[in-house]
């Protein structure tokens, strides 16, 4: 099983495989401009086509690569 700290780029992951948050591990989102957003935190990312998803606890999916990517930000728990 892969992690999302195994992830690097996007051939990491096959189509449609799905990486978690490591144990003891969480992620929330930011925009690329830097700014918080309520978006839950992230349940685990999948790959679709040429980029990563994350997709989070409010079931909704955004995406952590290409053009106006957003951010995943590591949460110690």
């Amino acid at each position: 099983m892969k992690f999302i700290c195994d992830v690097r780029q996007v051939d990491d992951l096959a189509e449609g495989e799905t990486a978690p948050p490591e144990p003891d591990m969480g992620y929330e989102l930011r925009s690329i401009a830097g700014e918080n957003f309520e978006a839950g935190v992230v349940e685990y990312v999948v790959r679709r086509g040429d980029a990563i998803f994350a997709r989070t606890t409010v079931d909704e999916e955004f995406a952590v690569t290409g053009k106006n990517a957003h951010v995943l930000v590591p949460l110690g728990f």
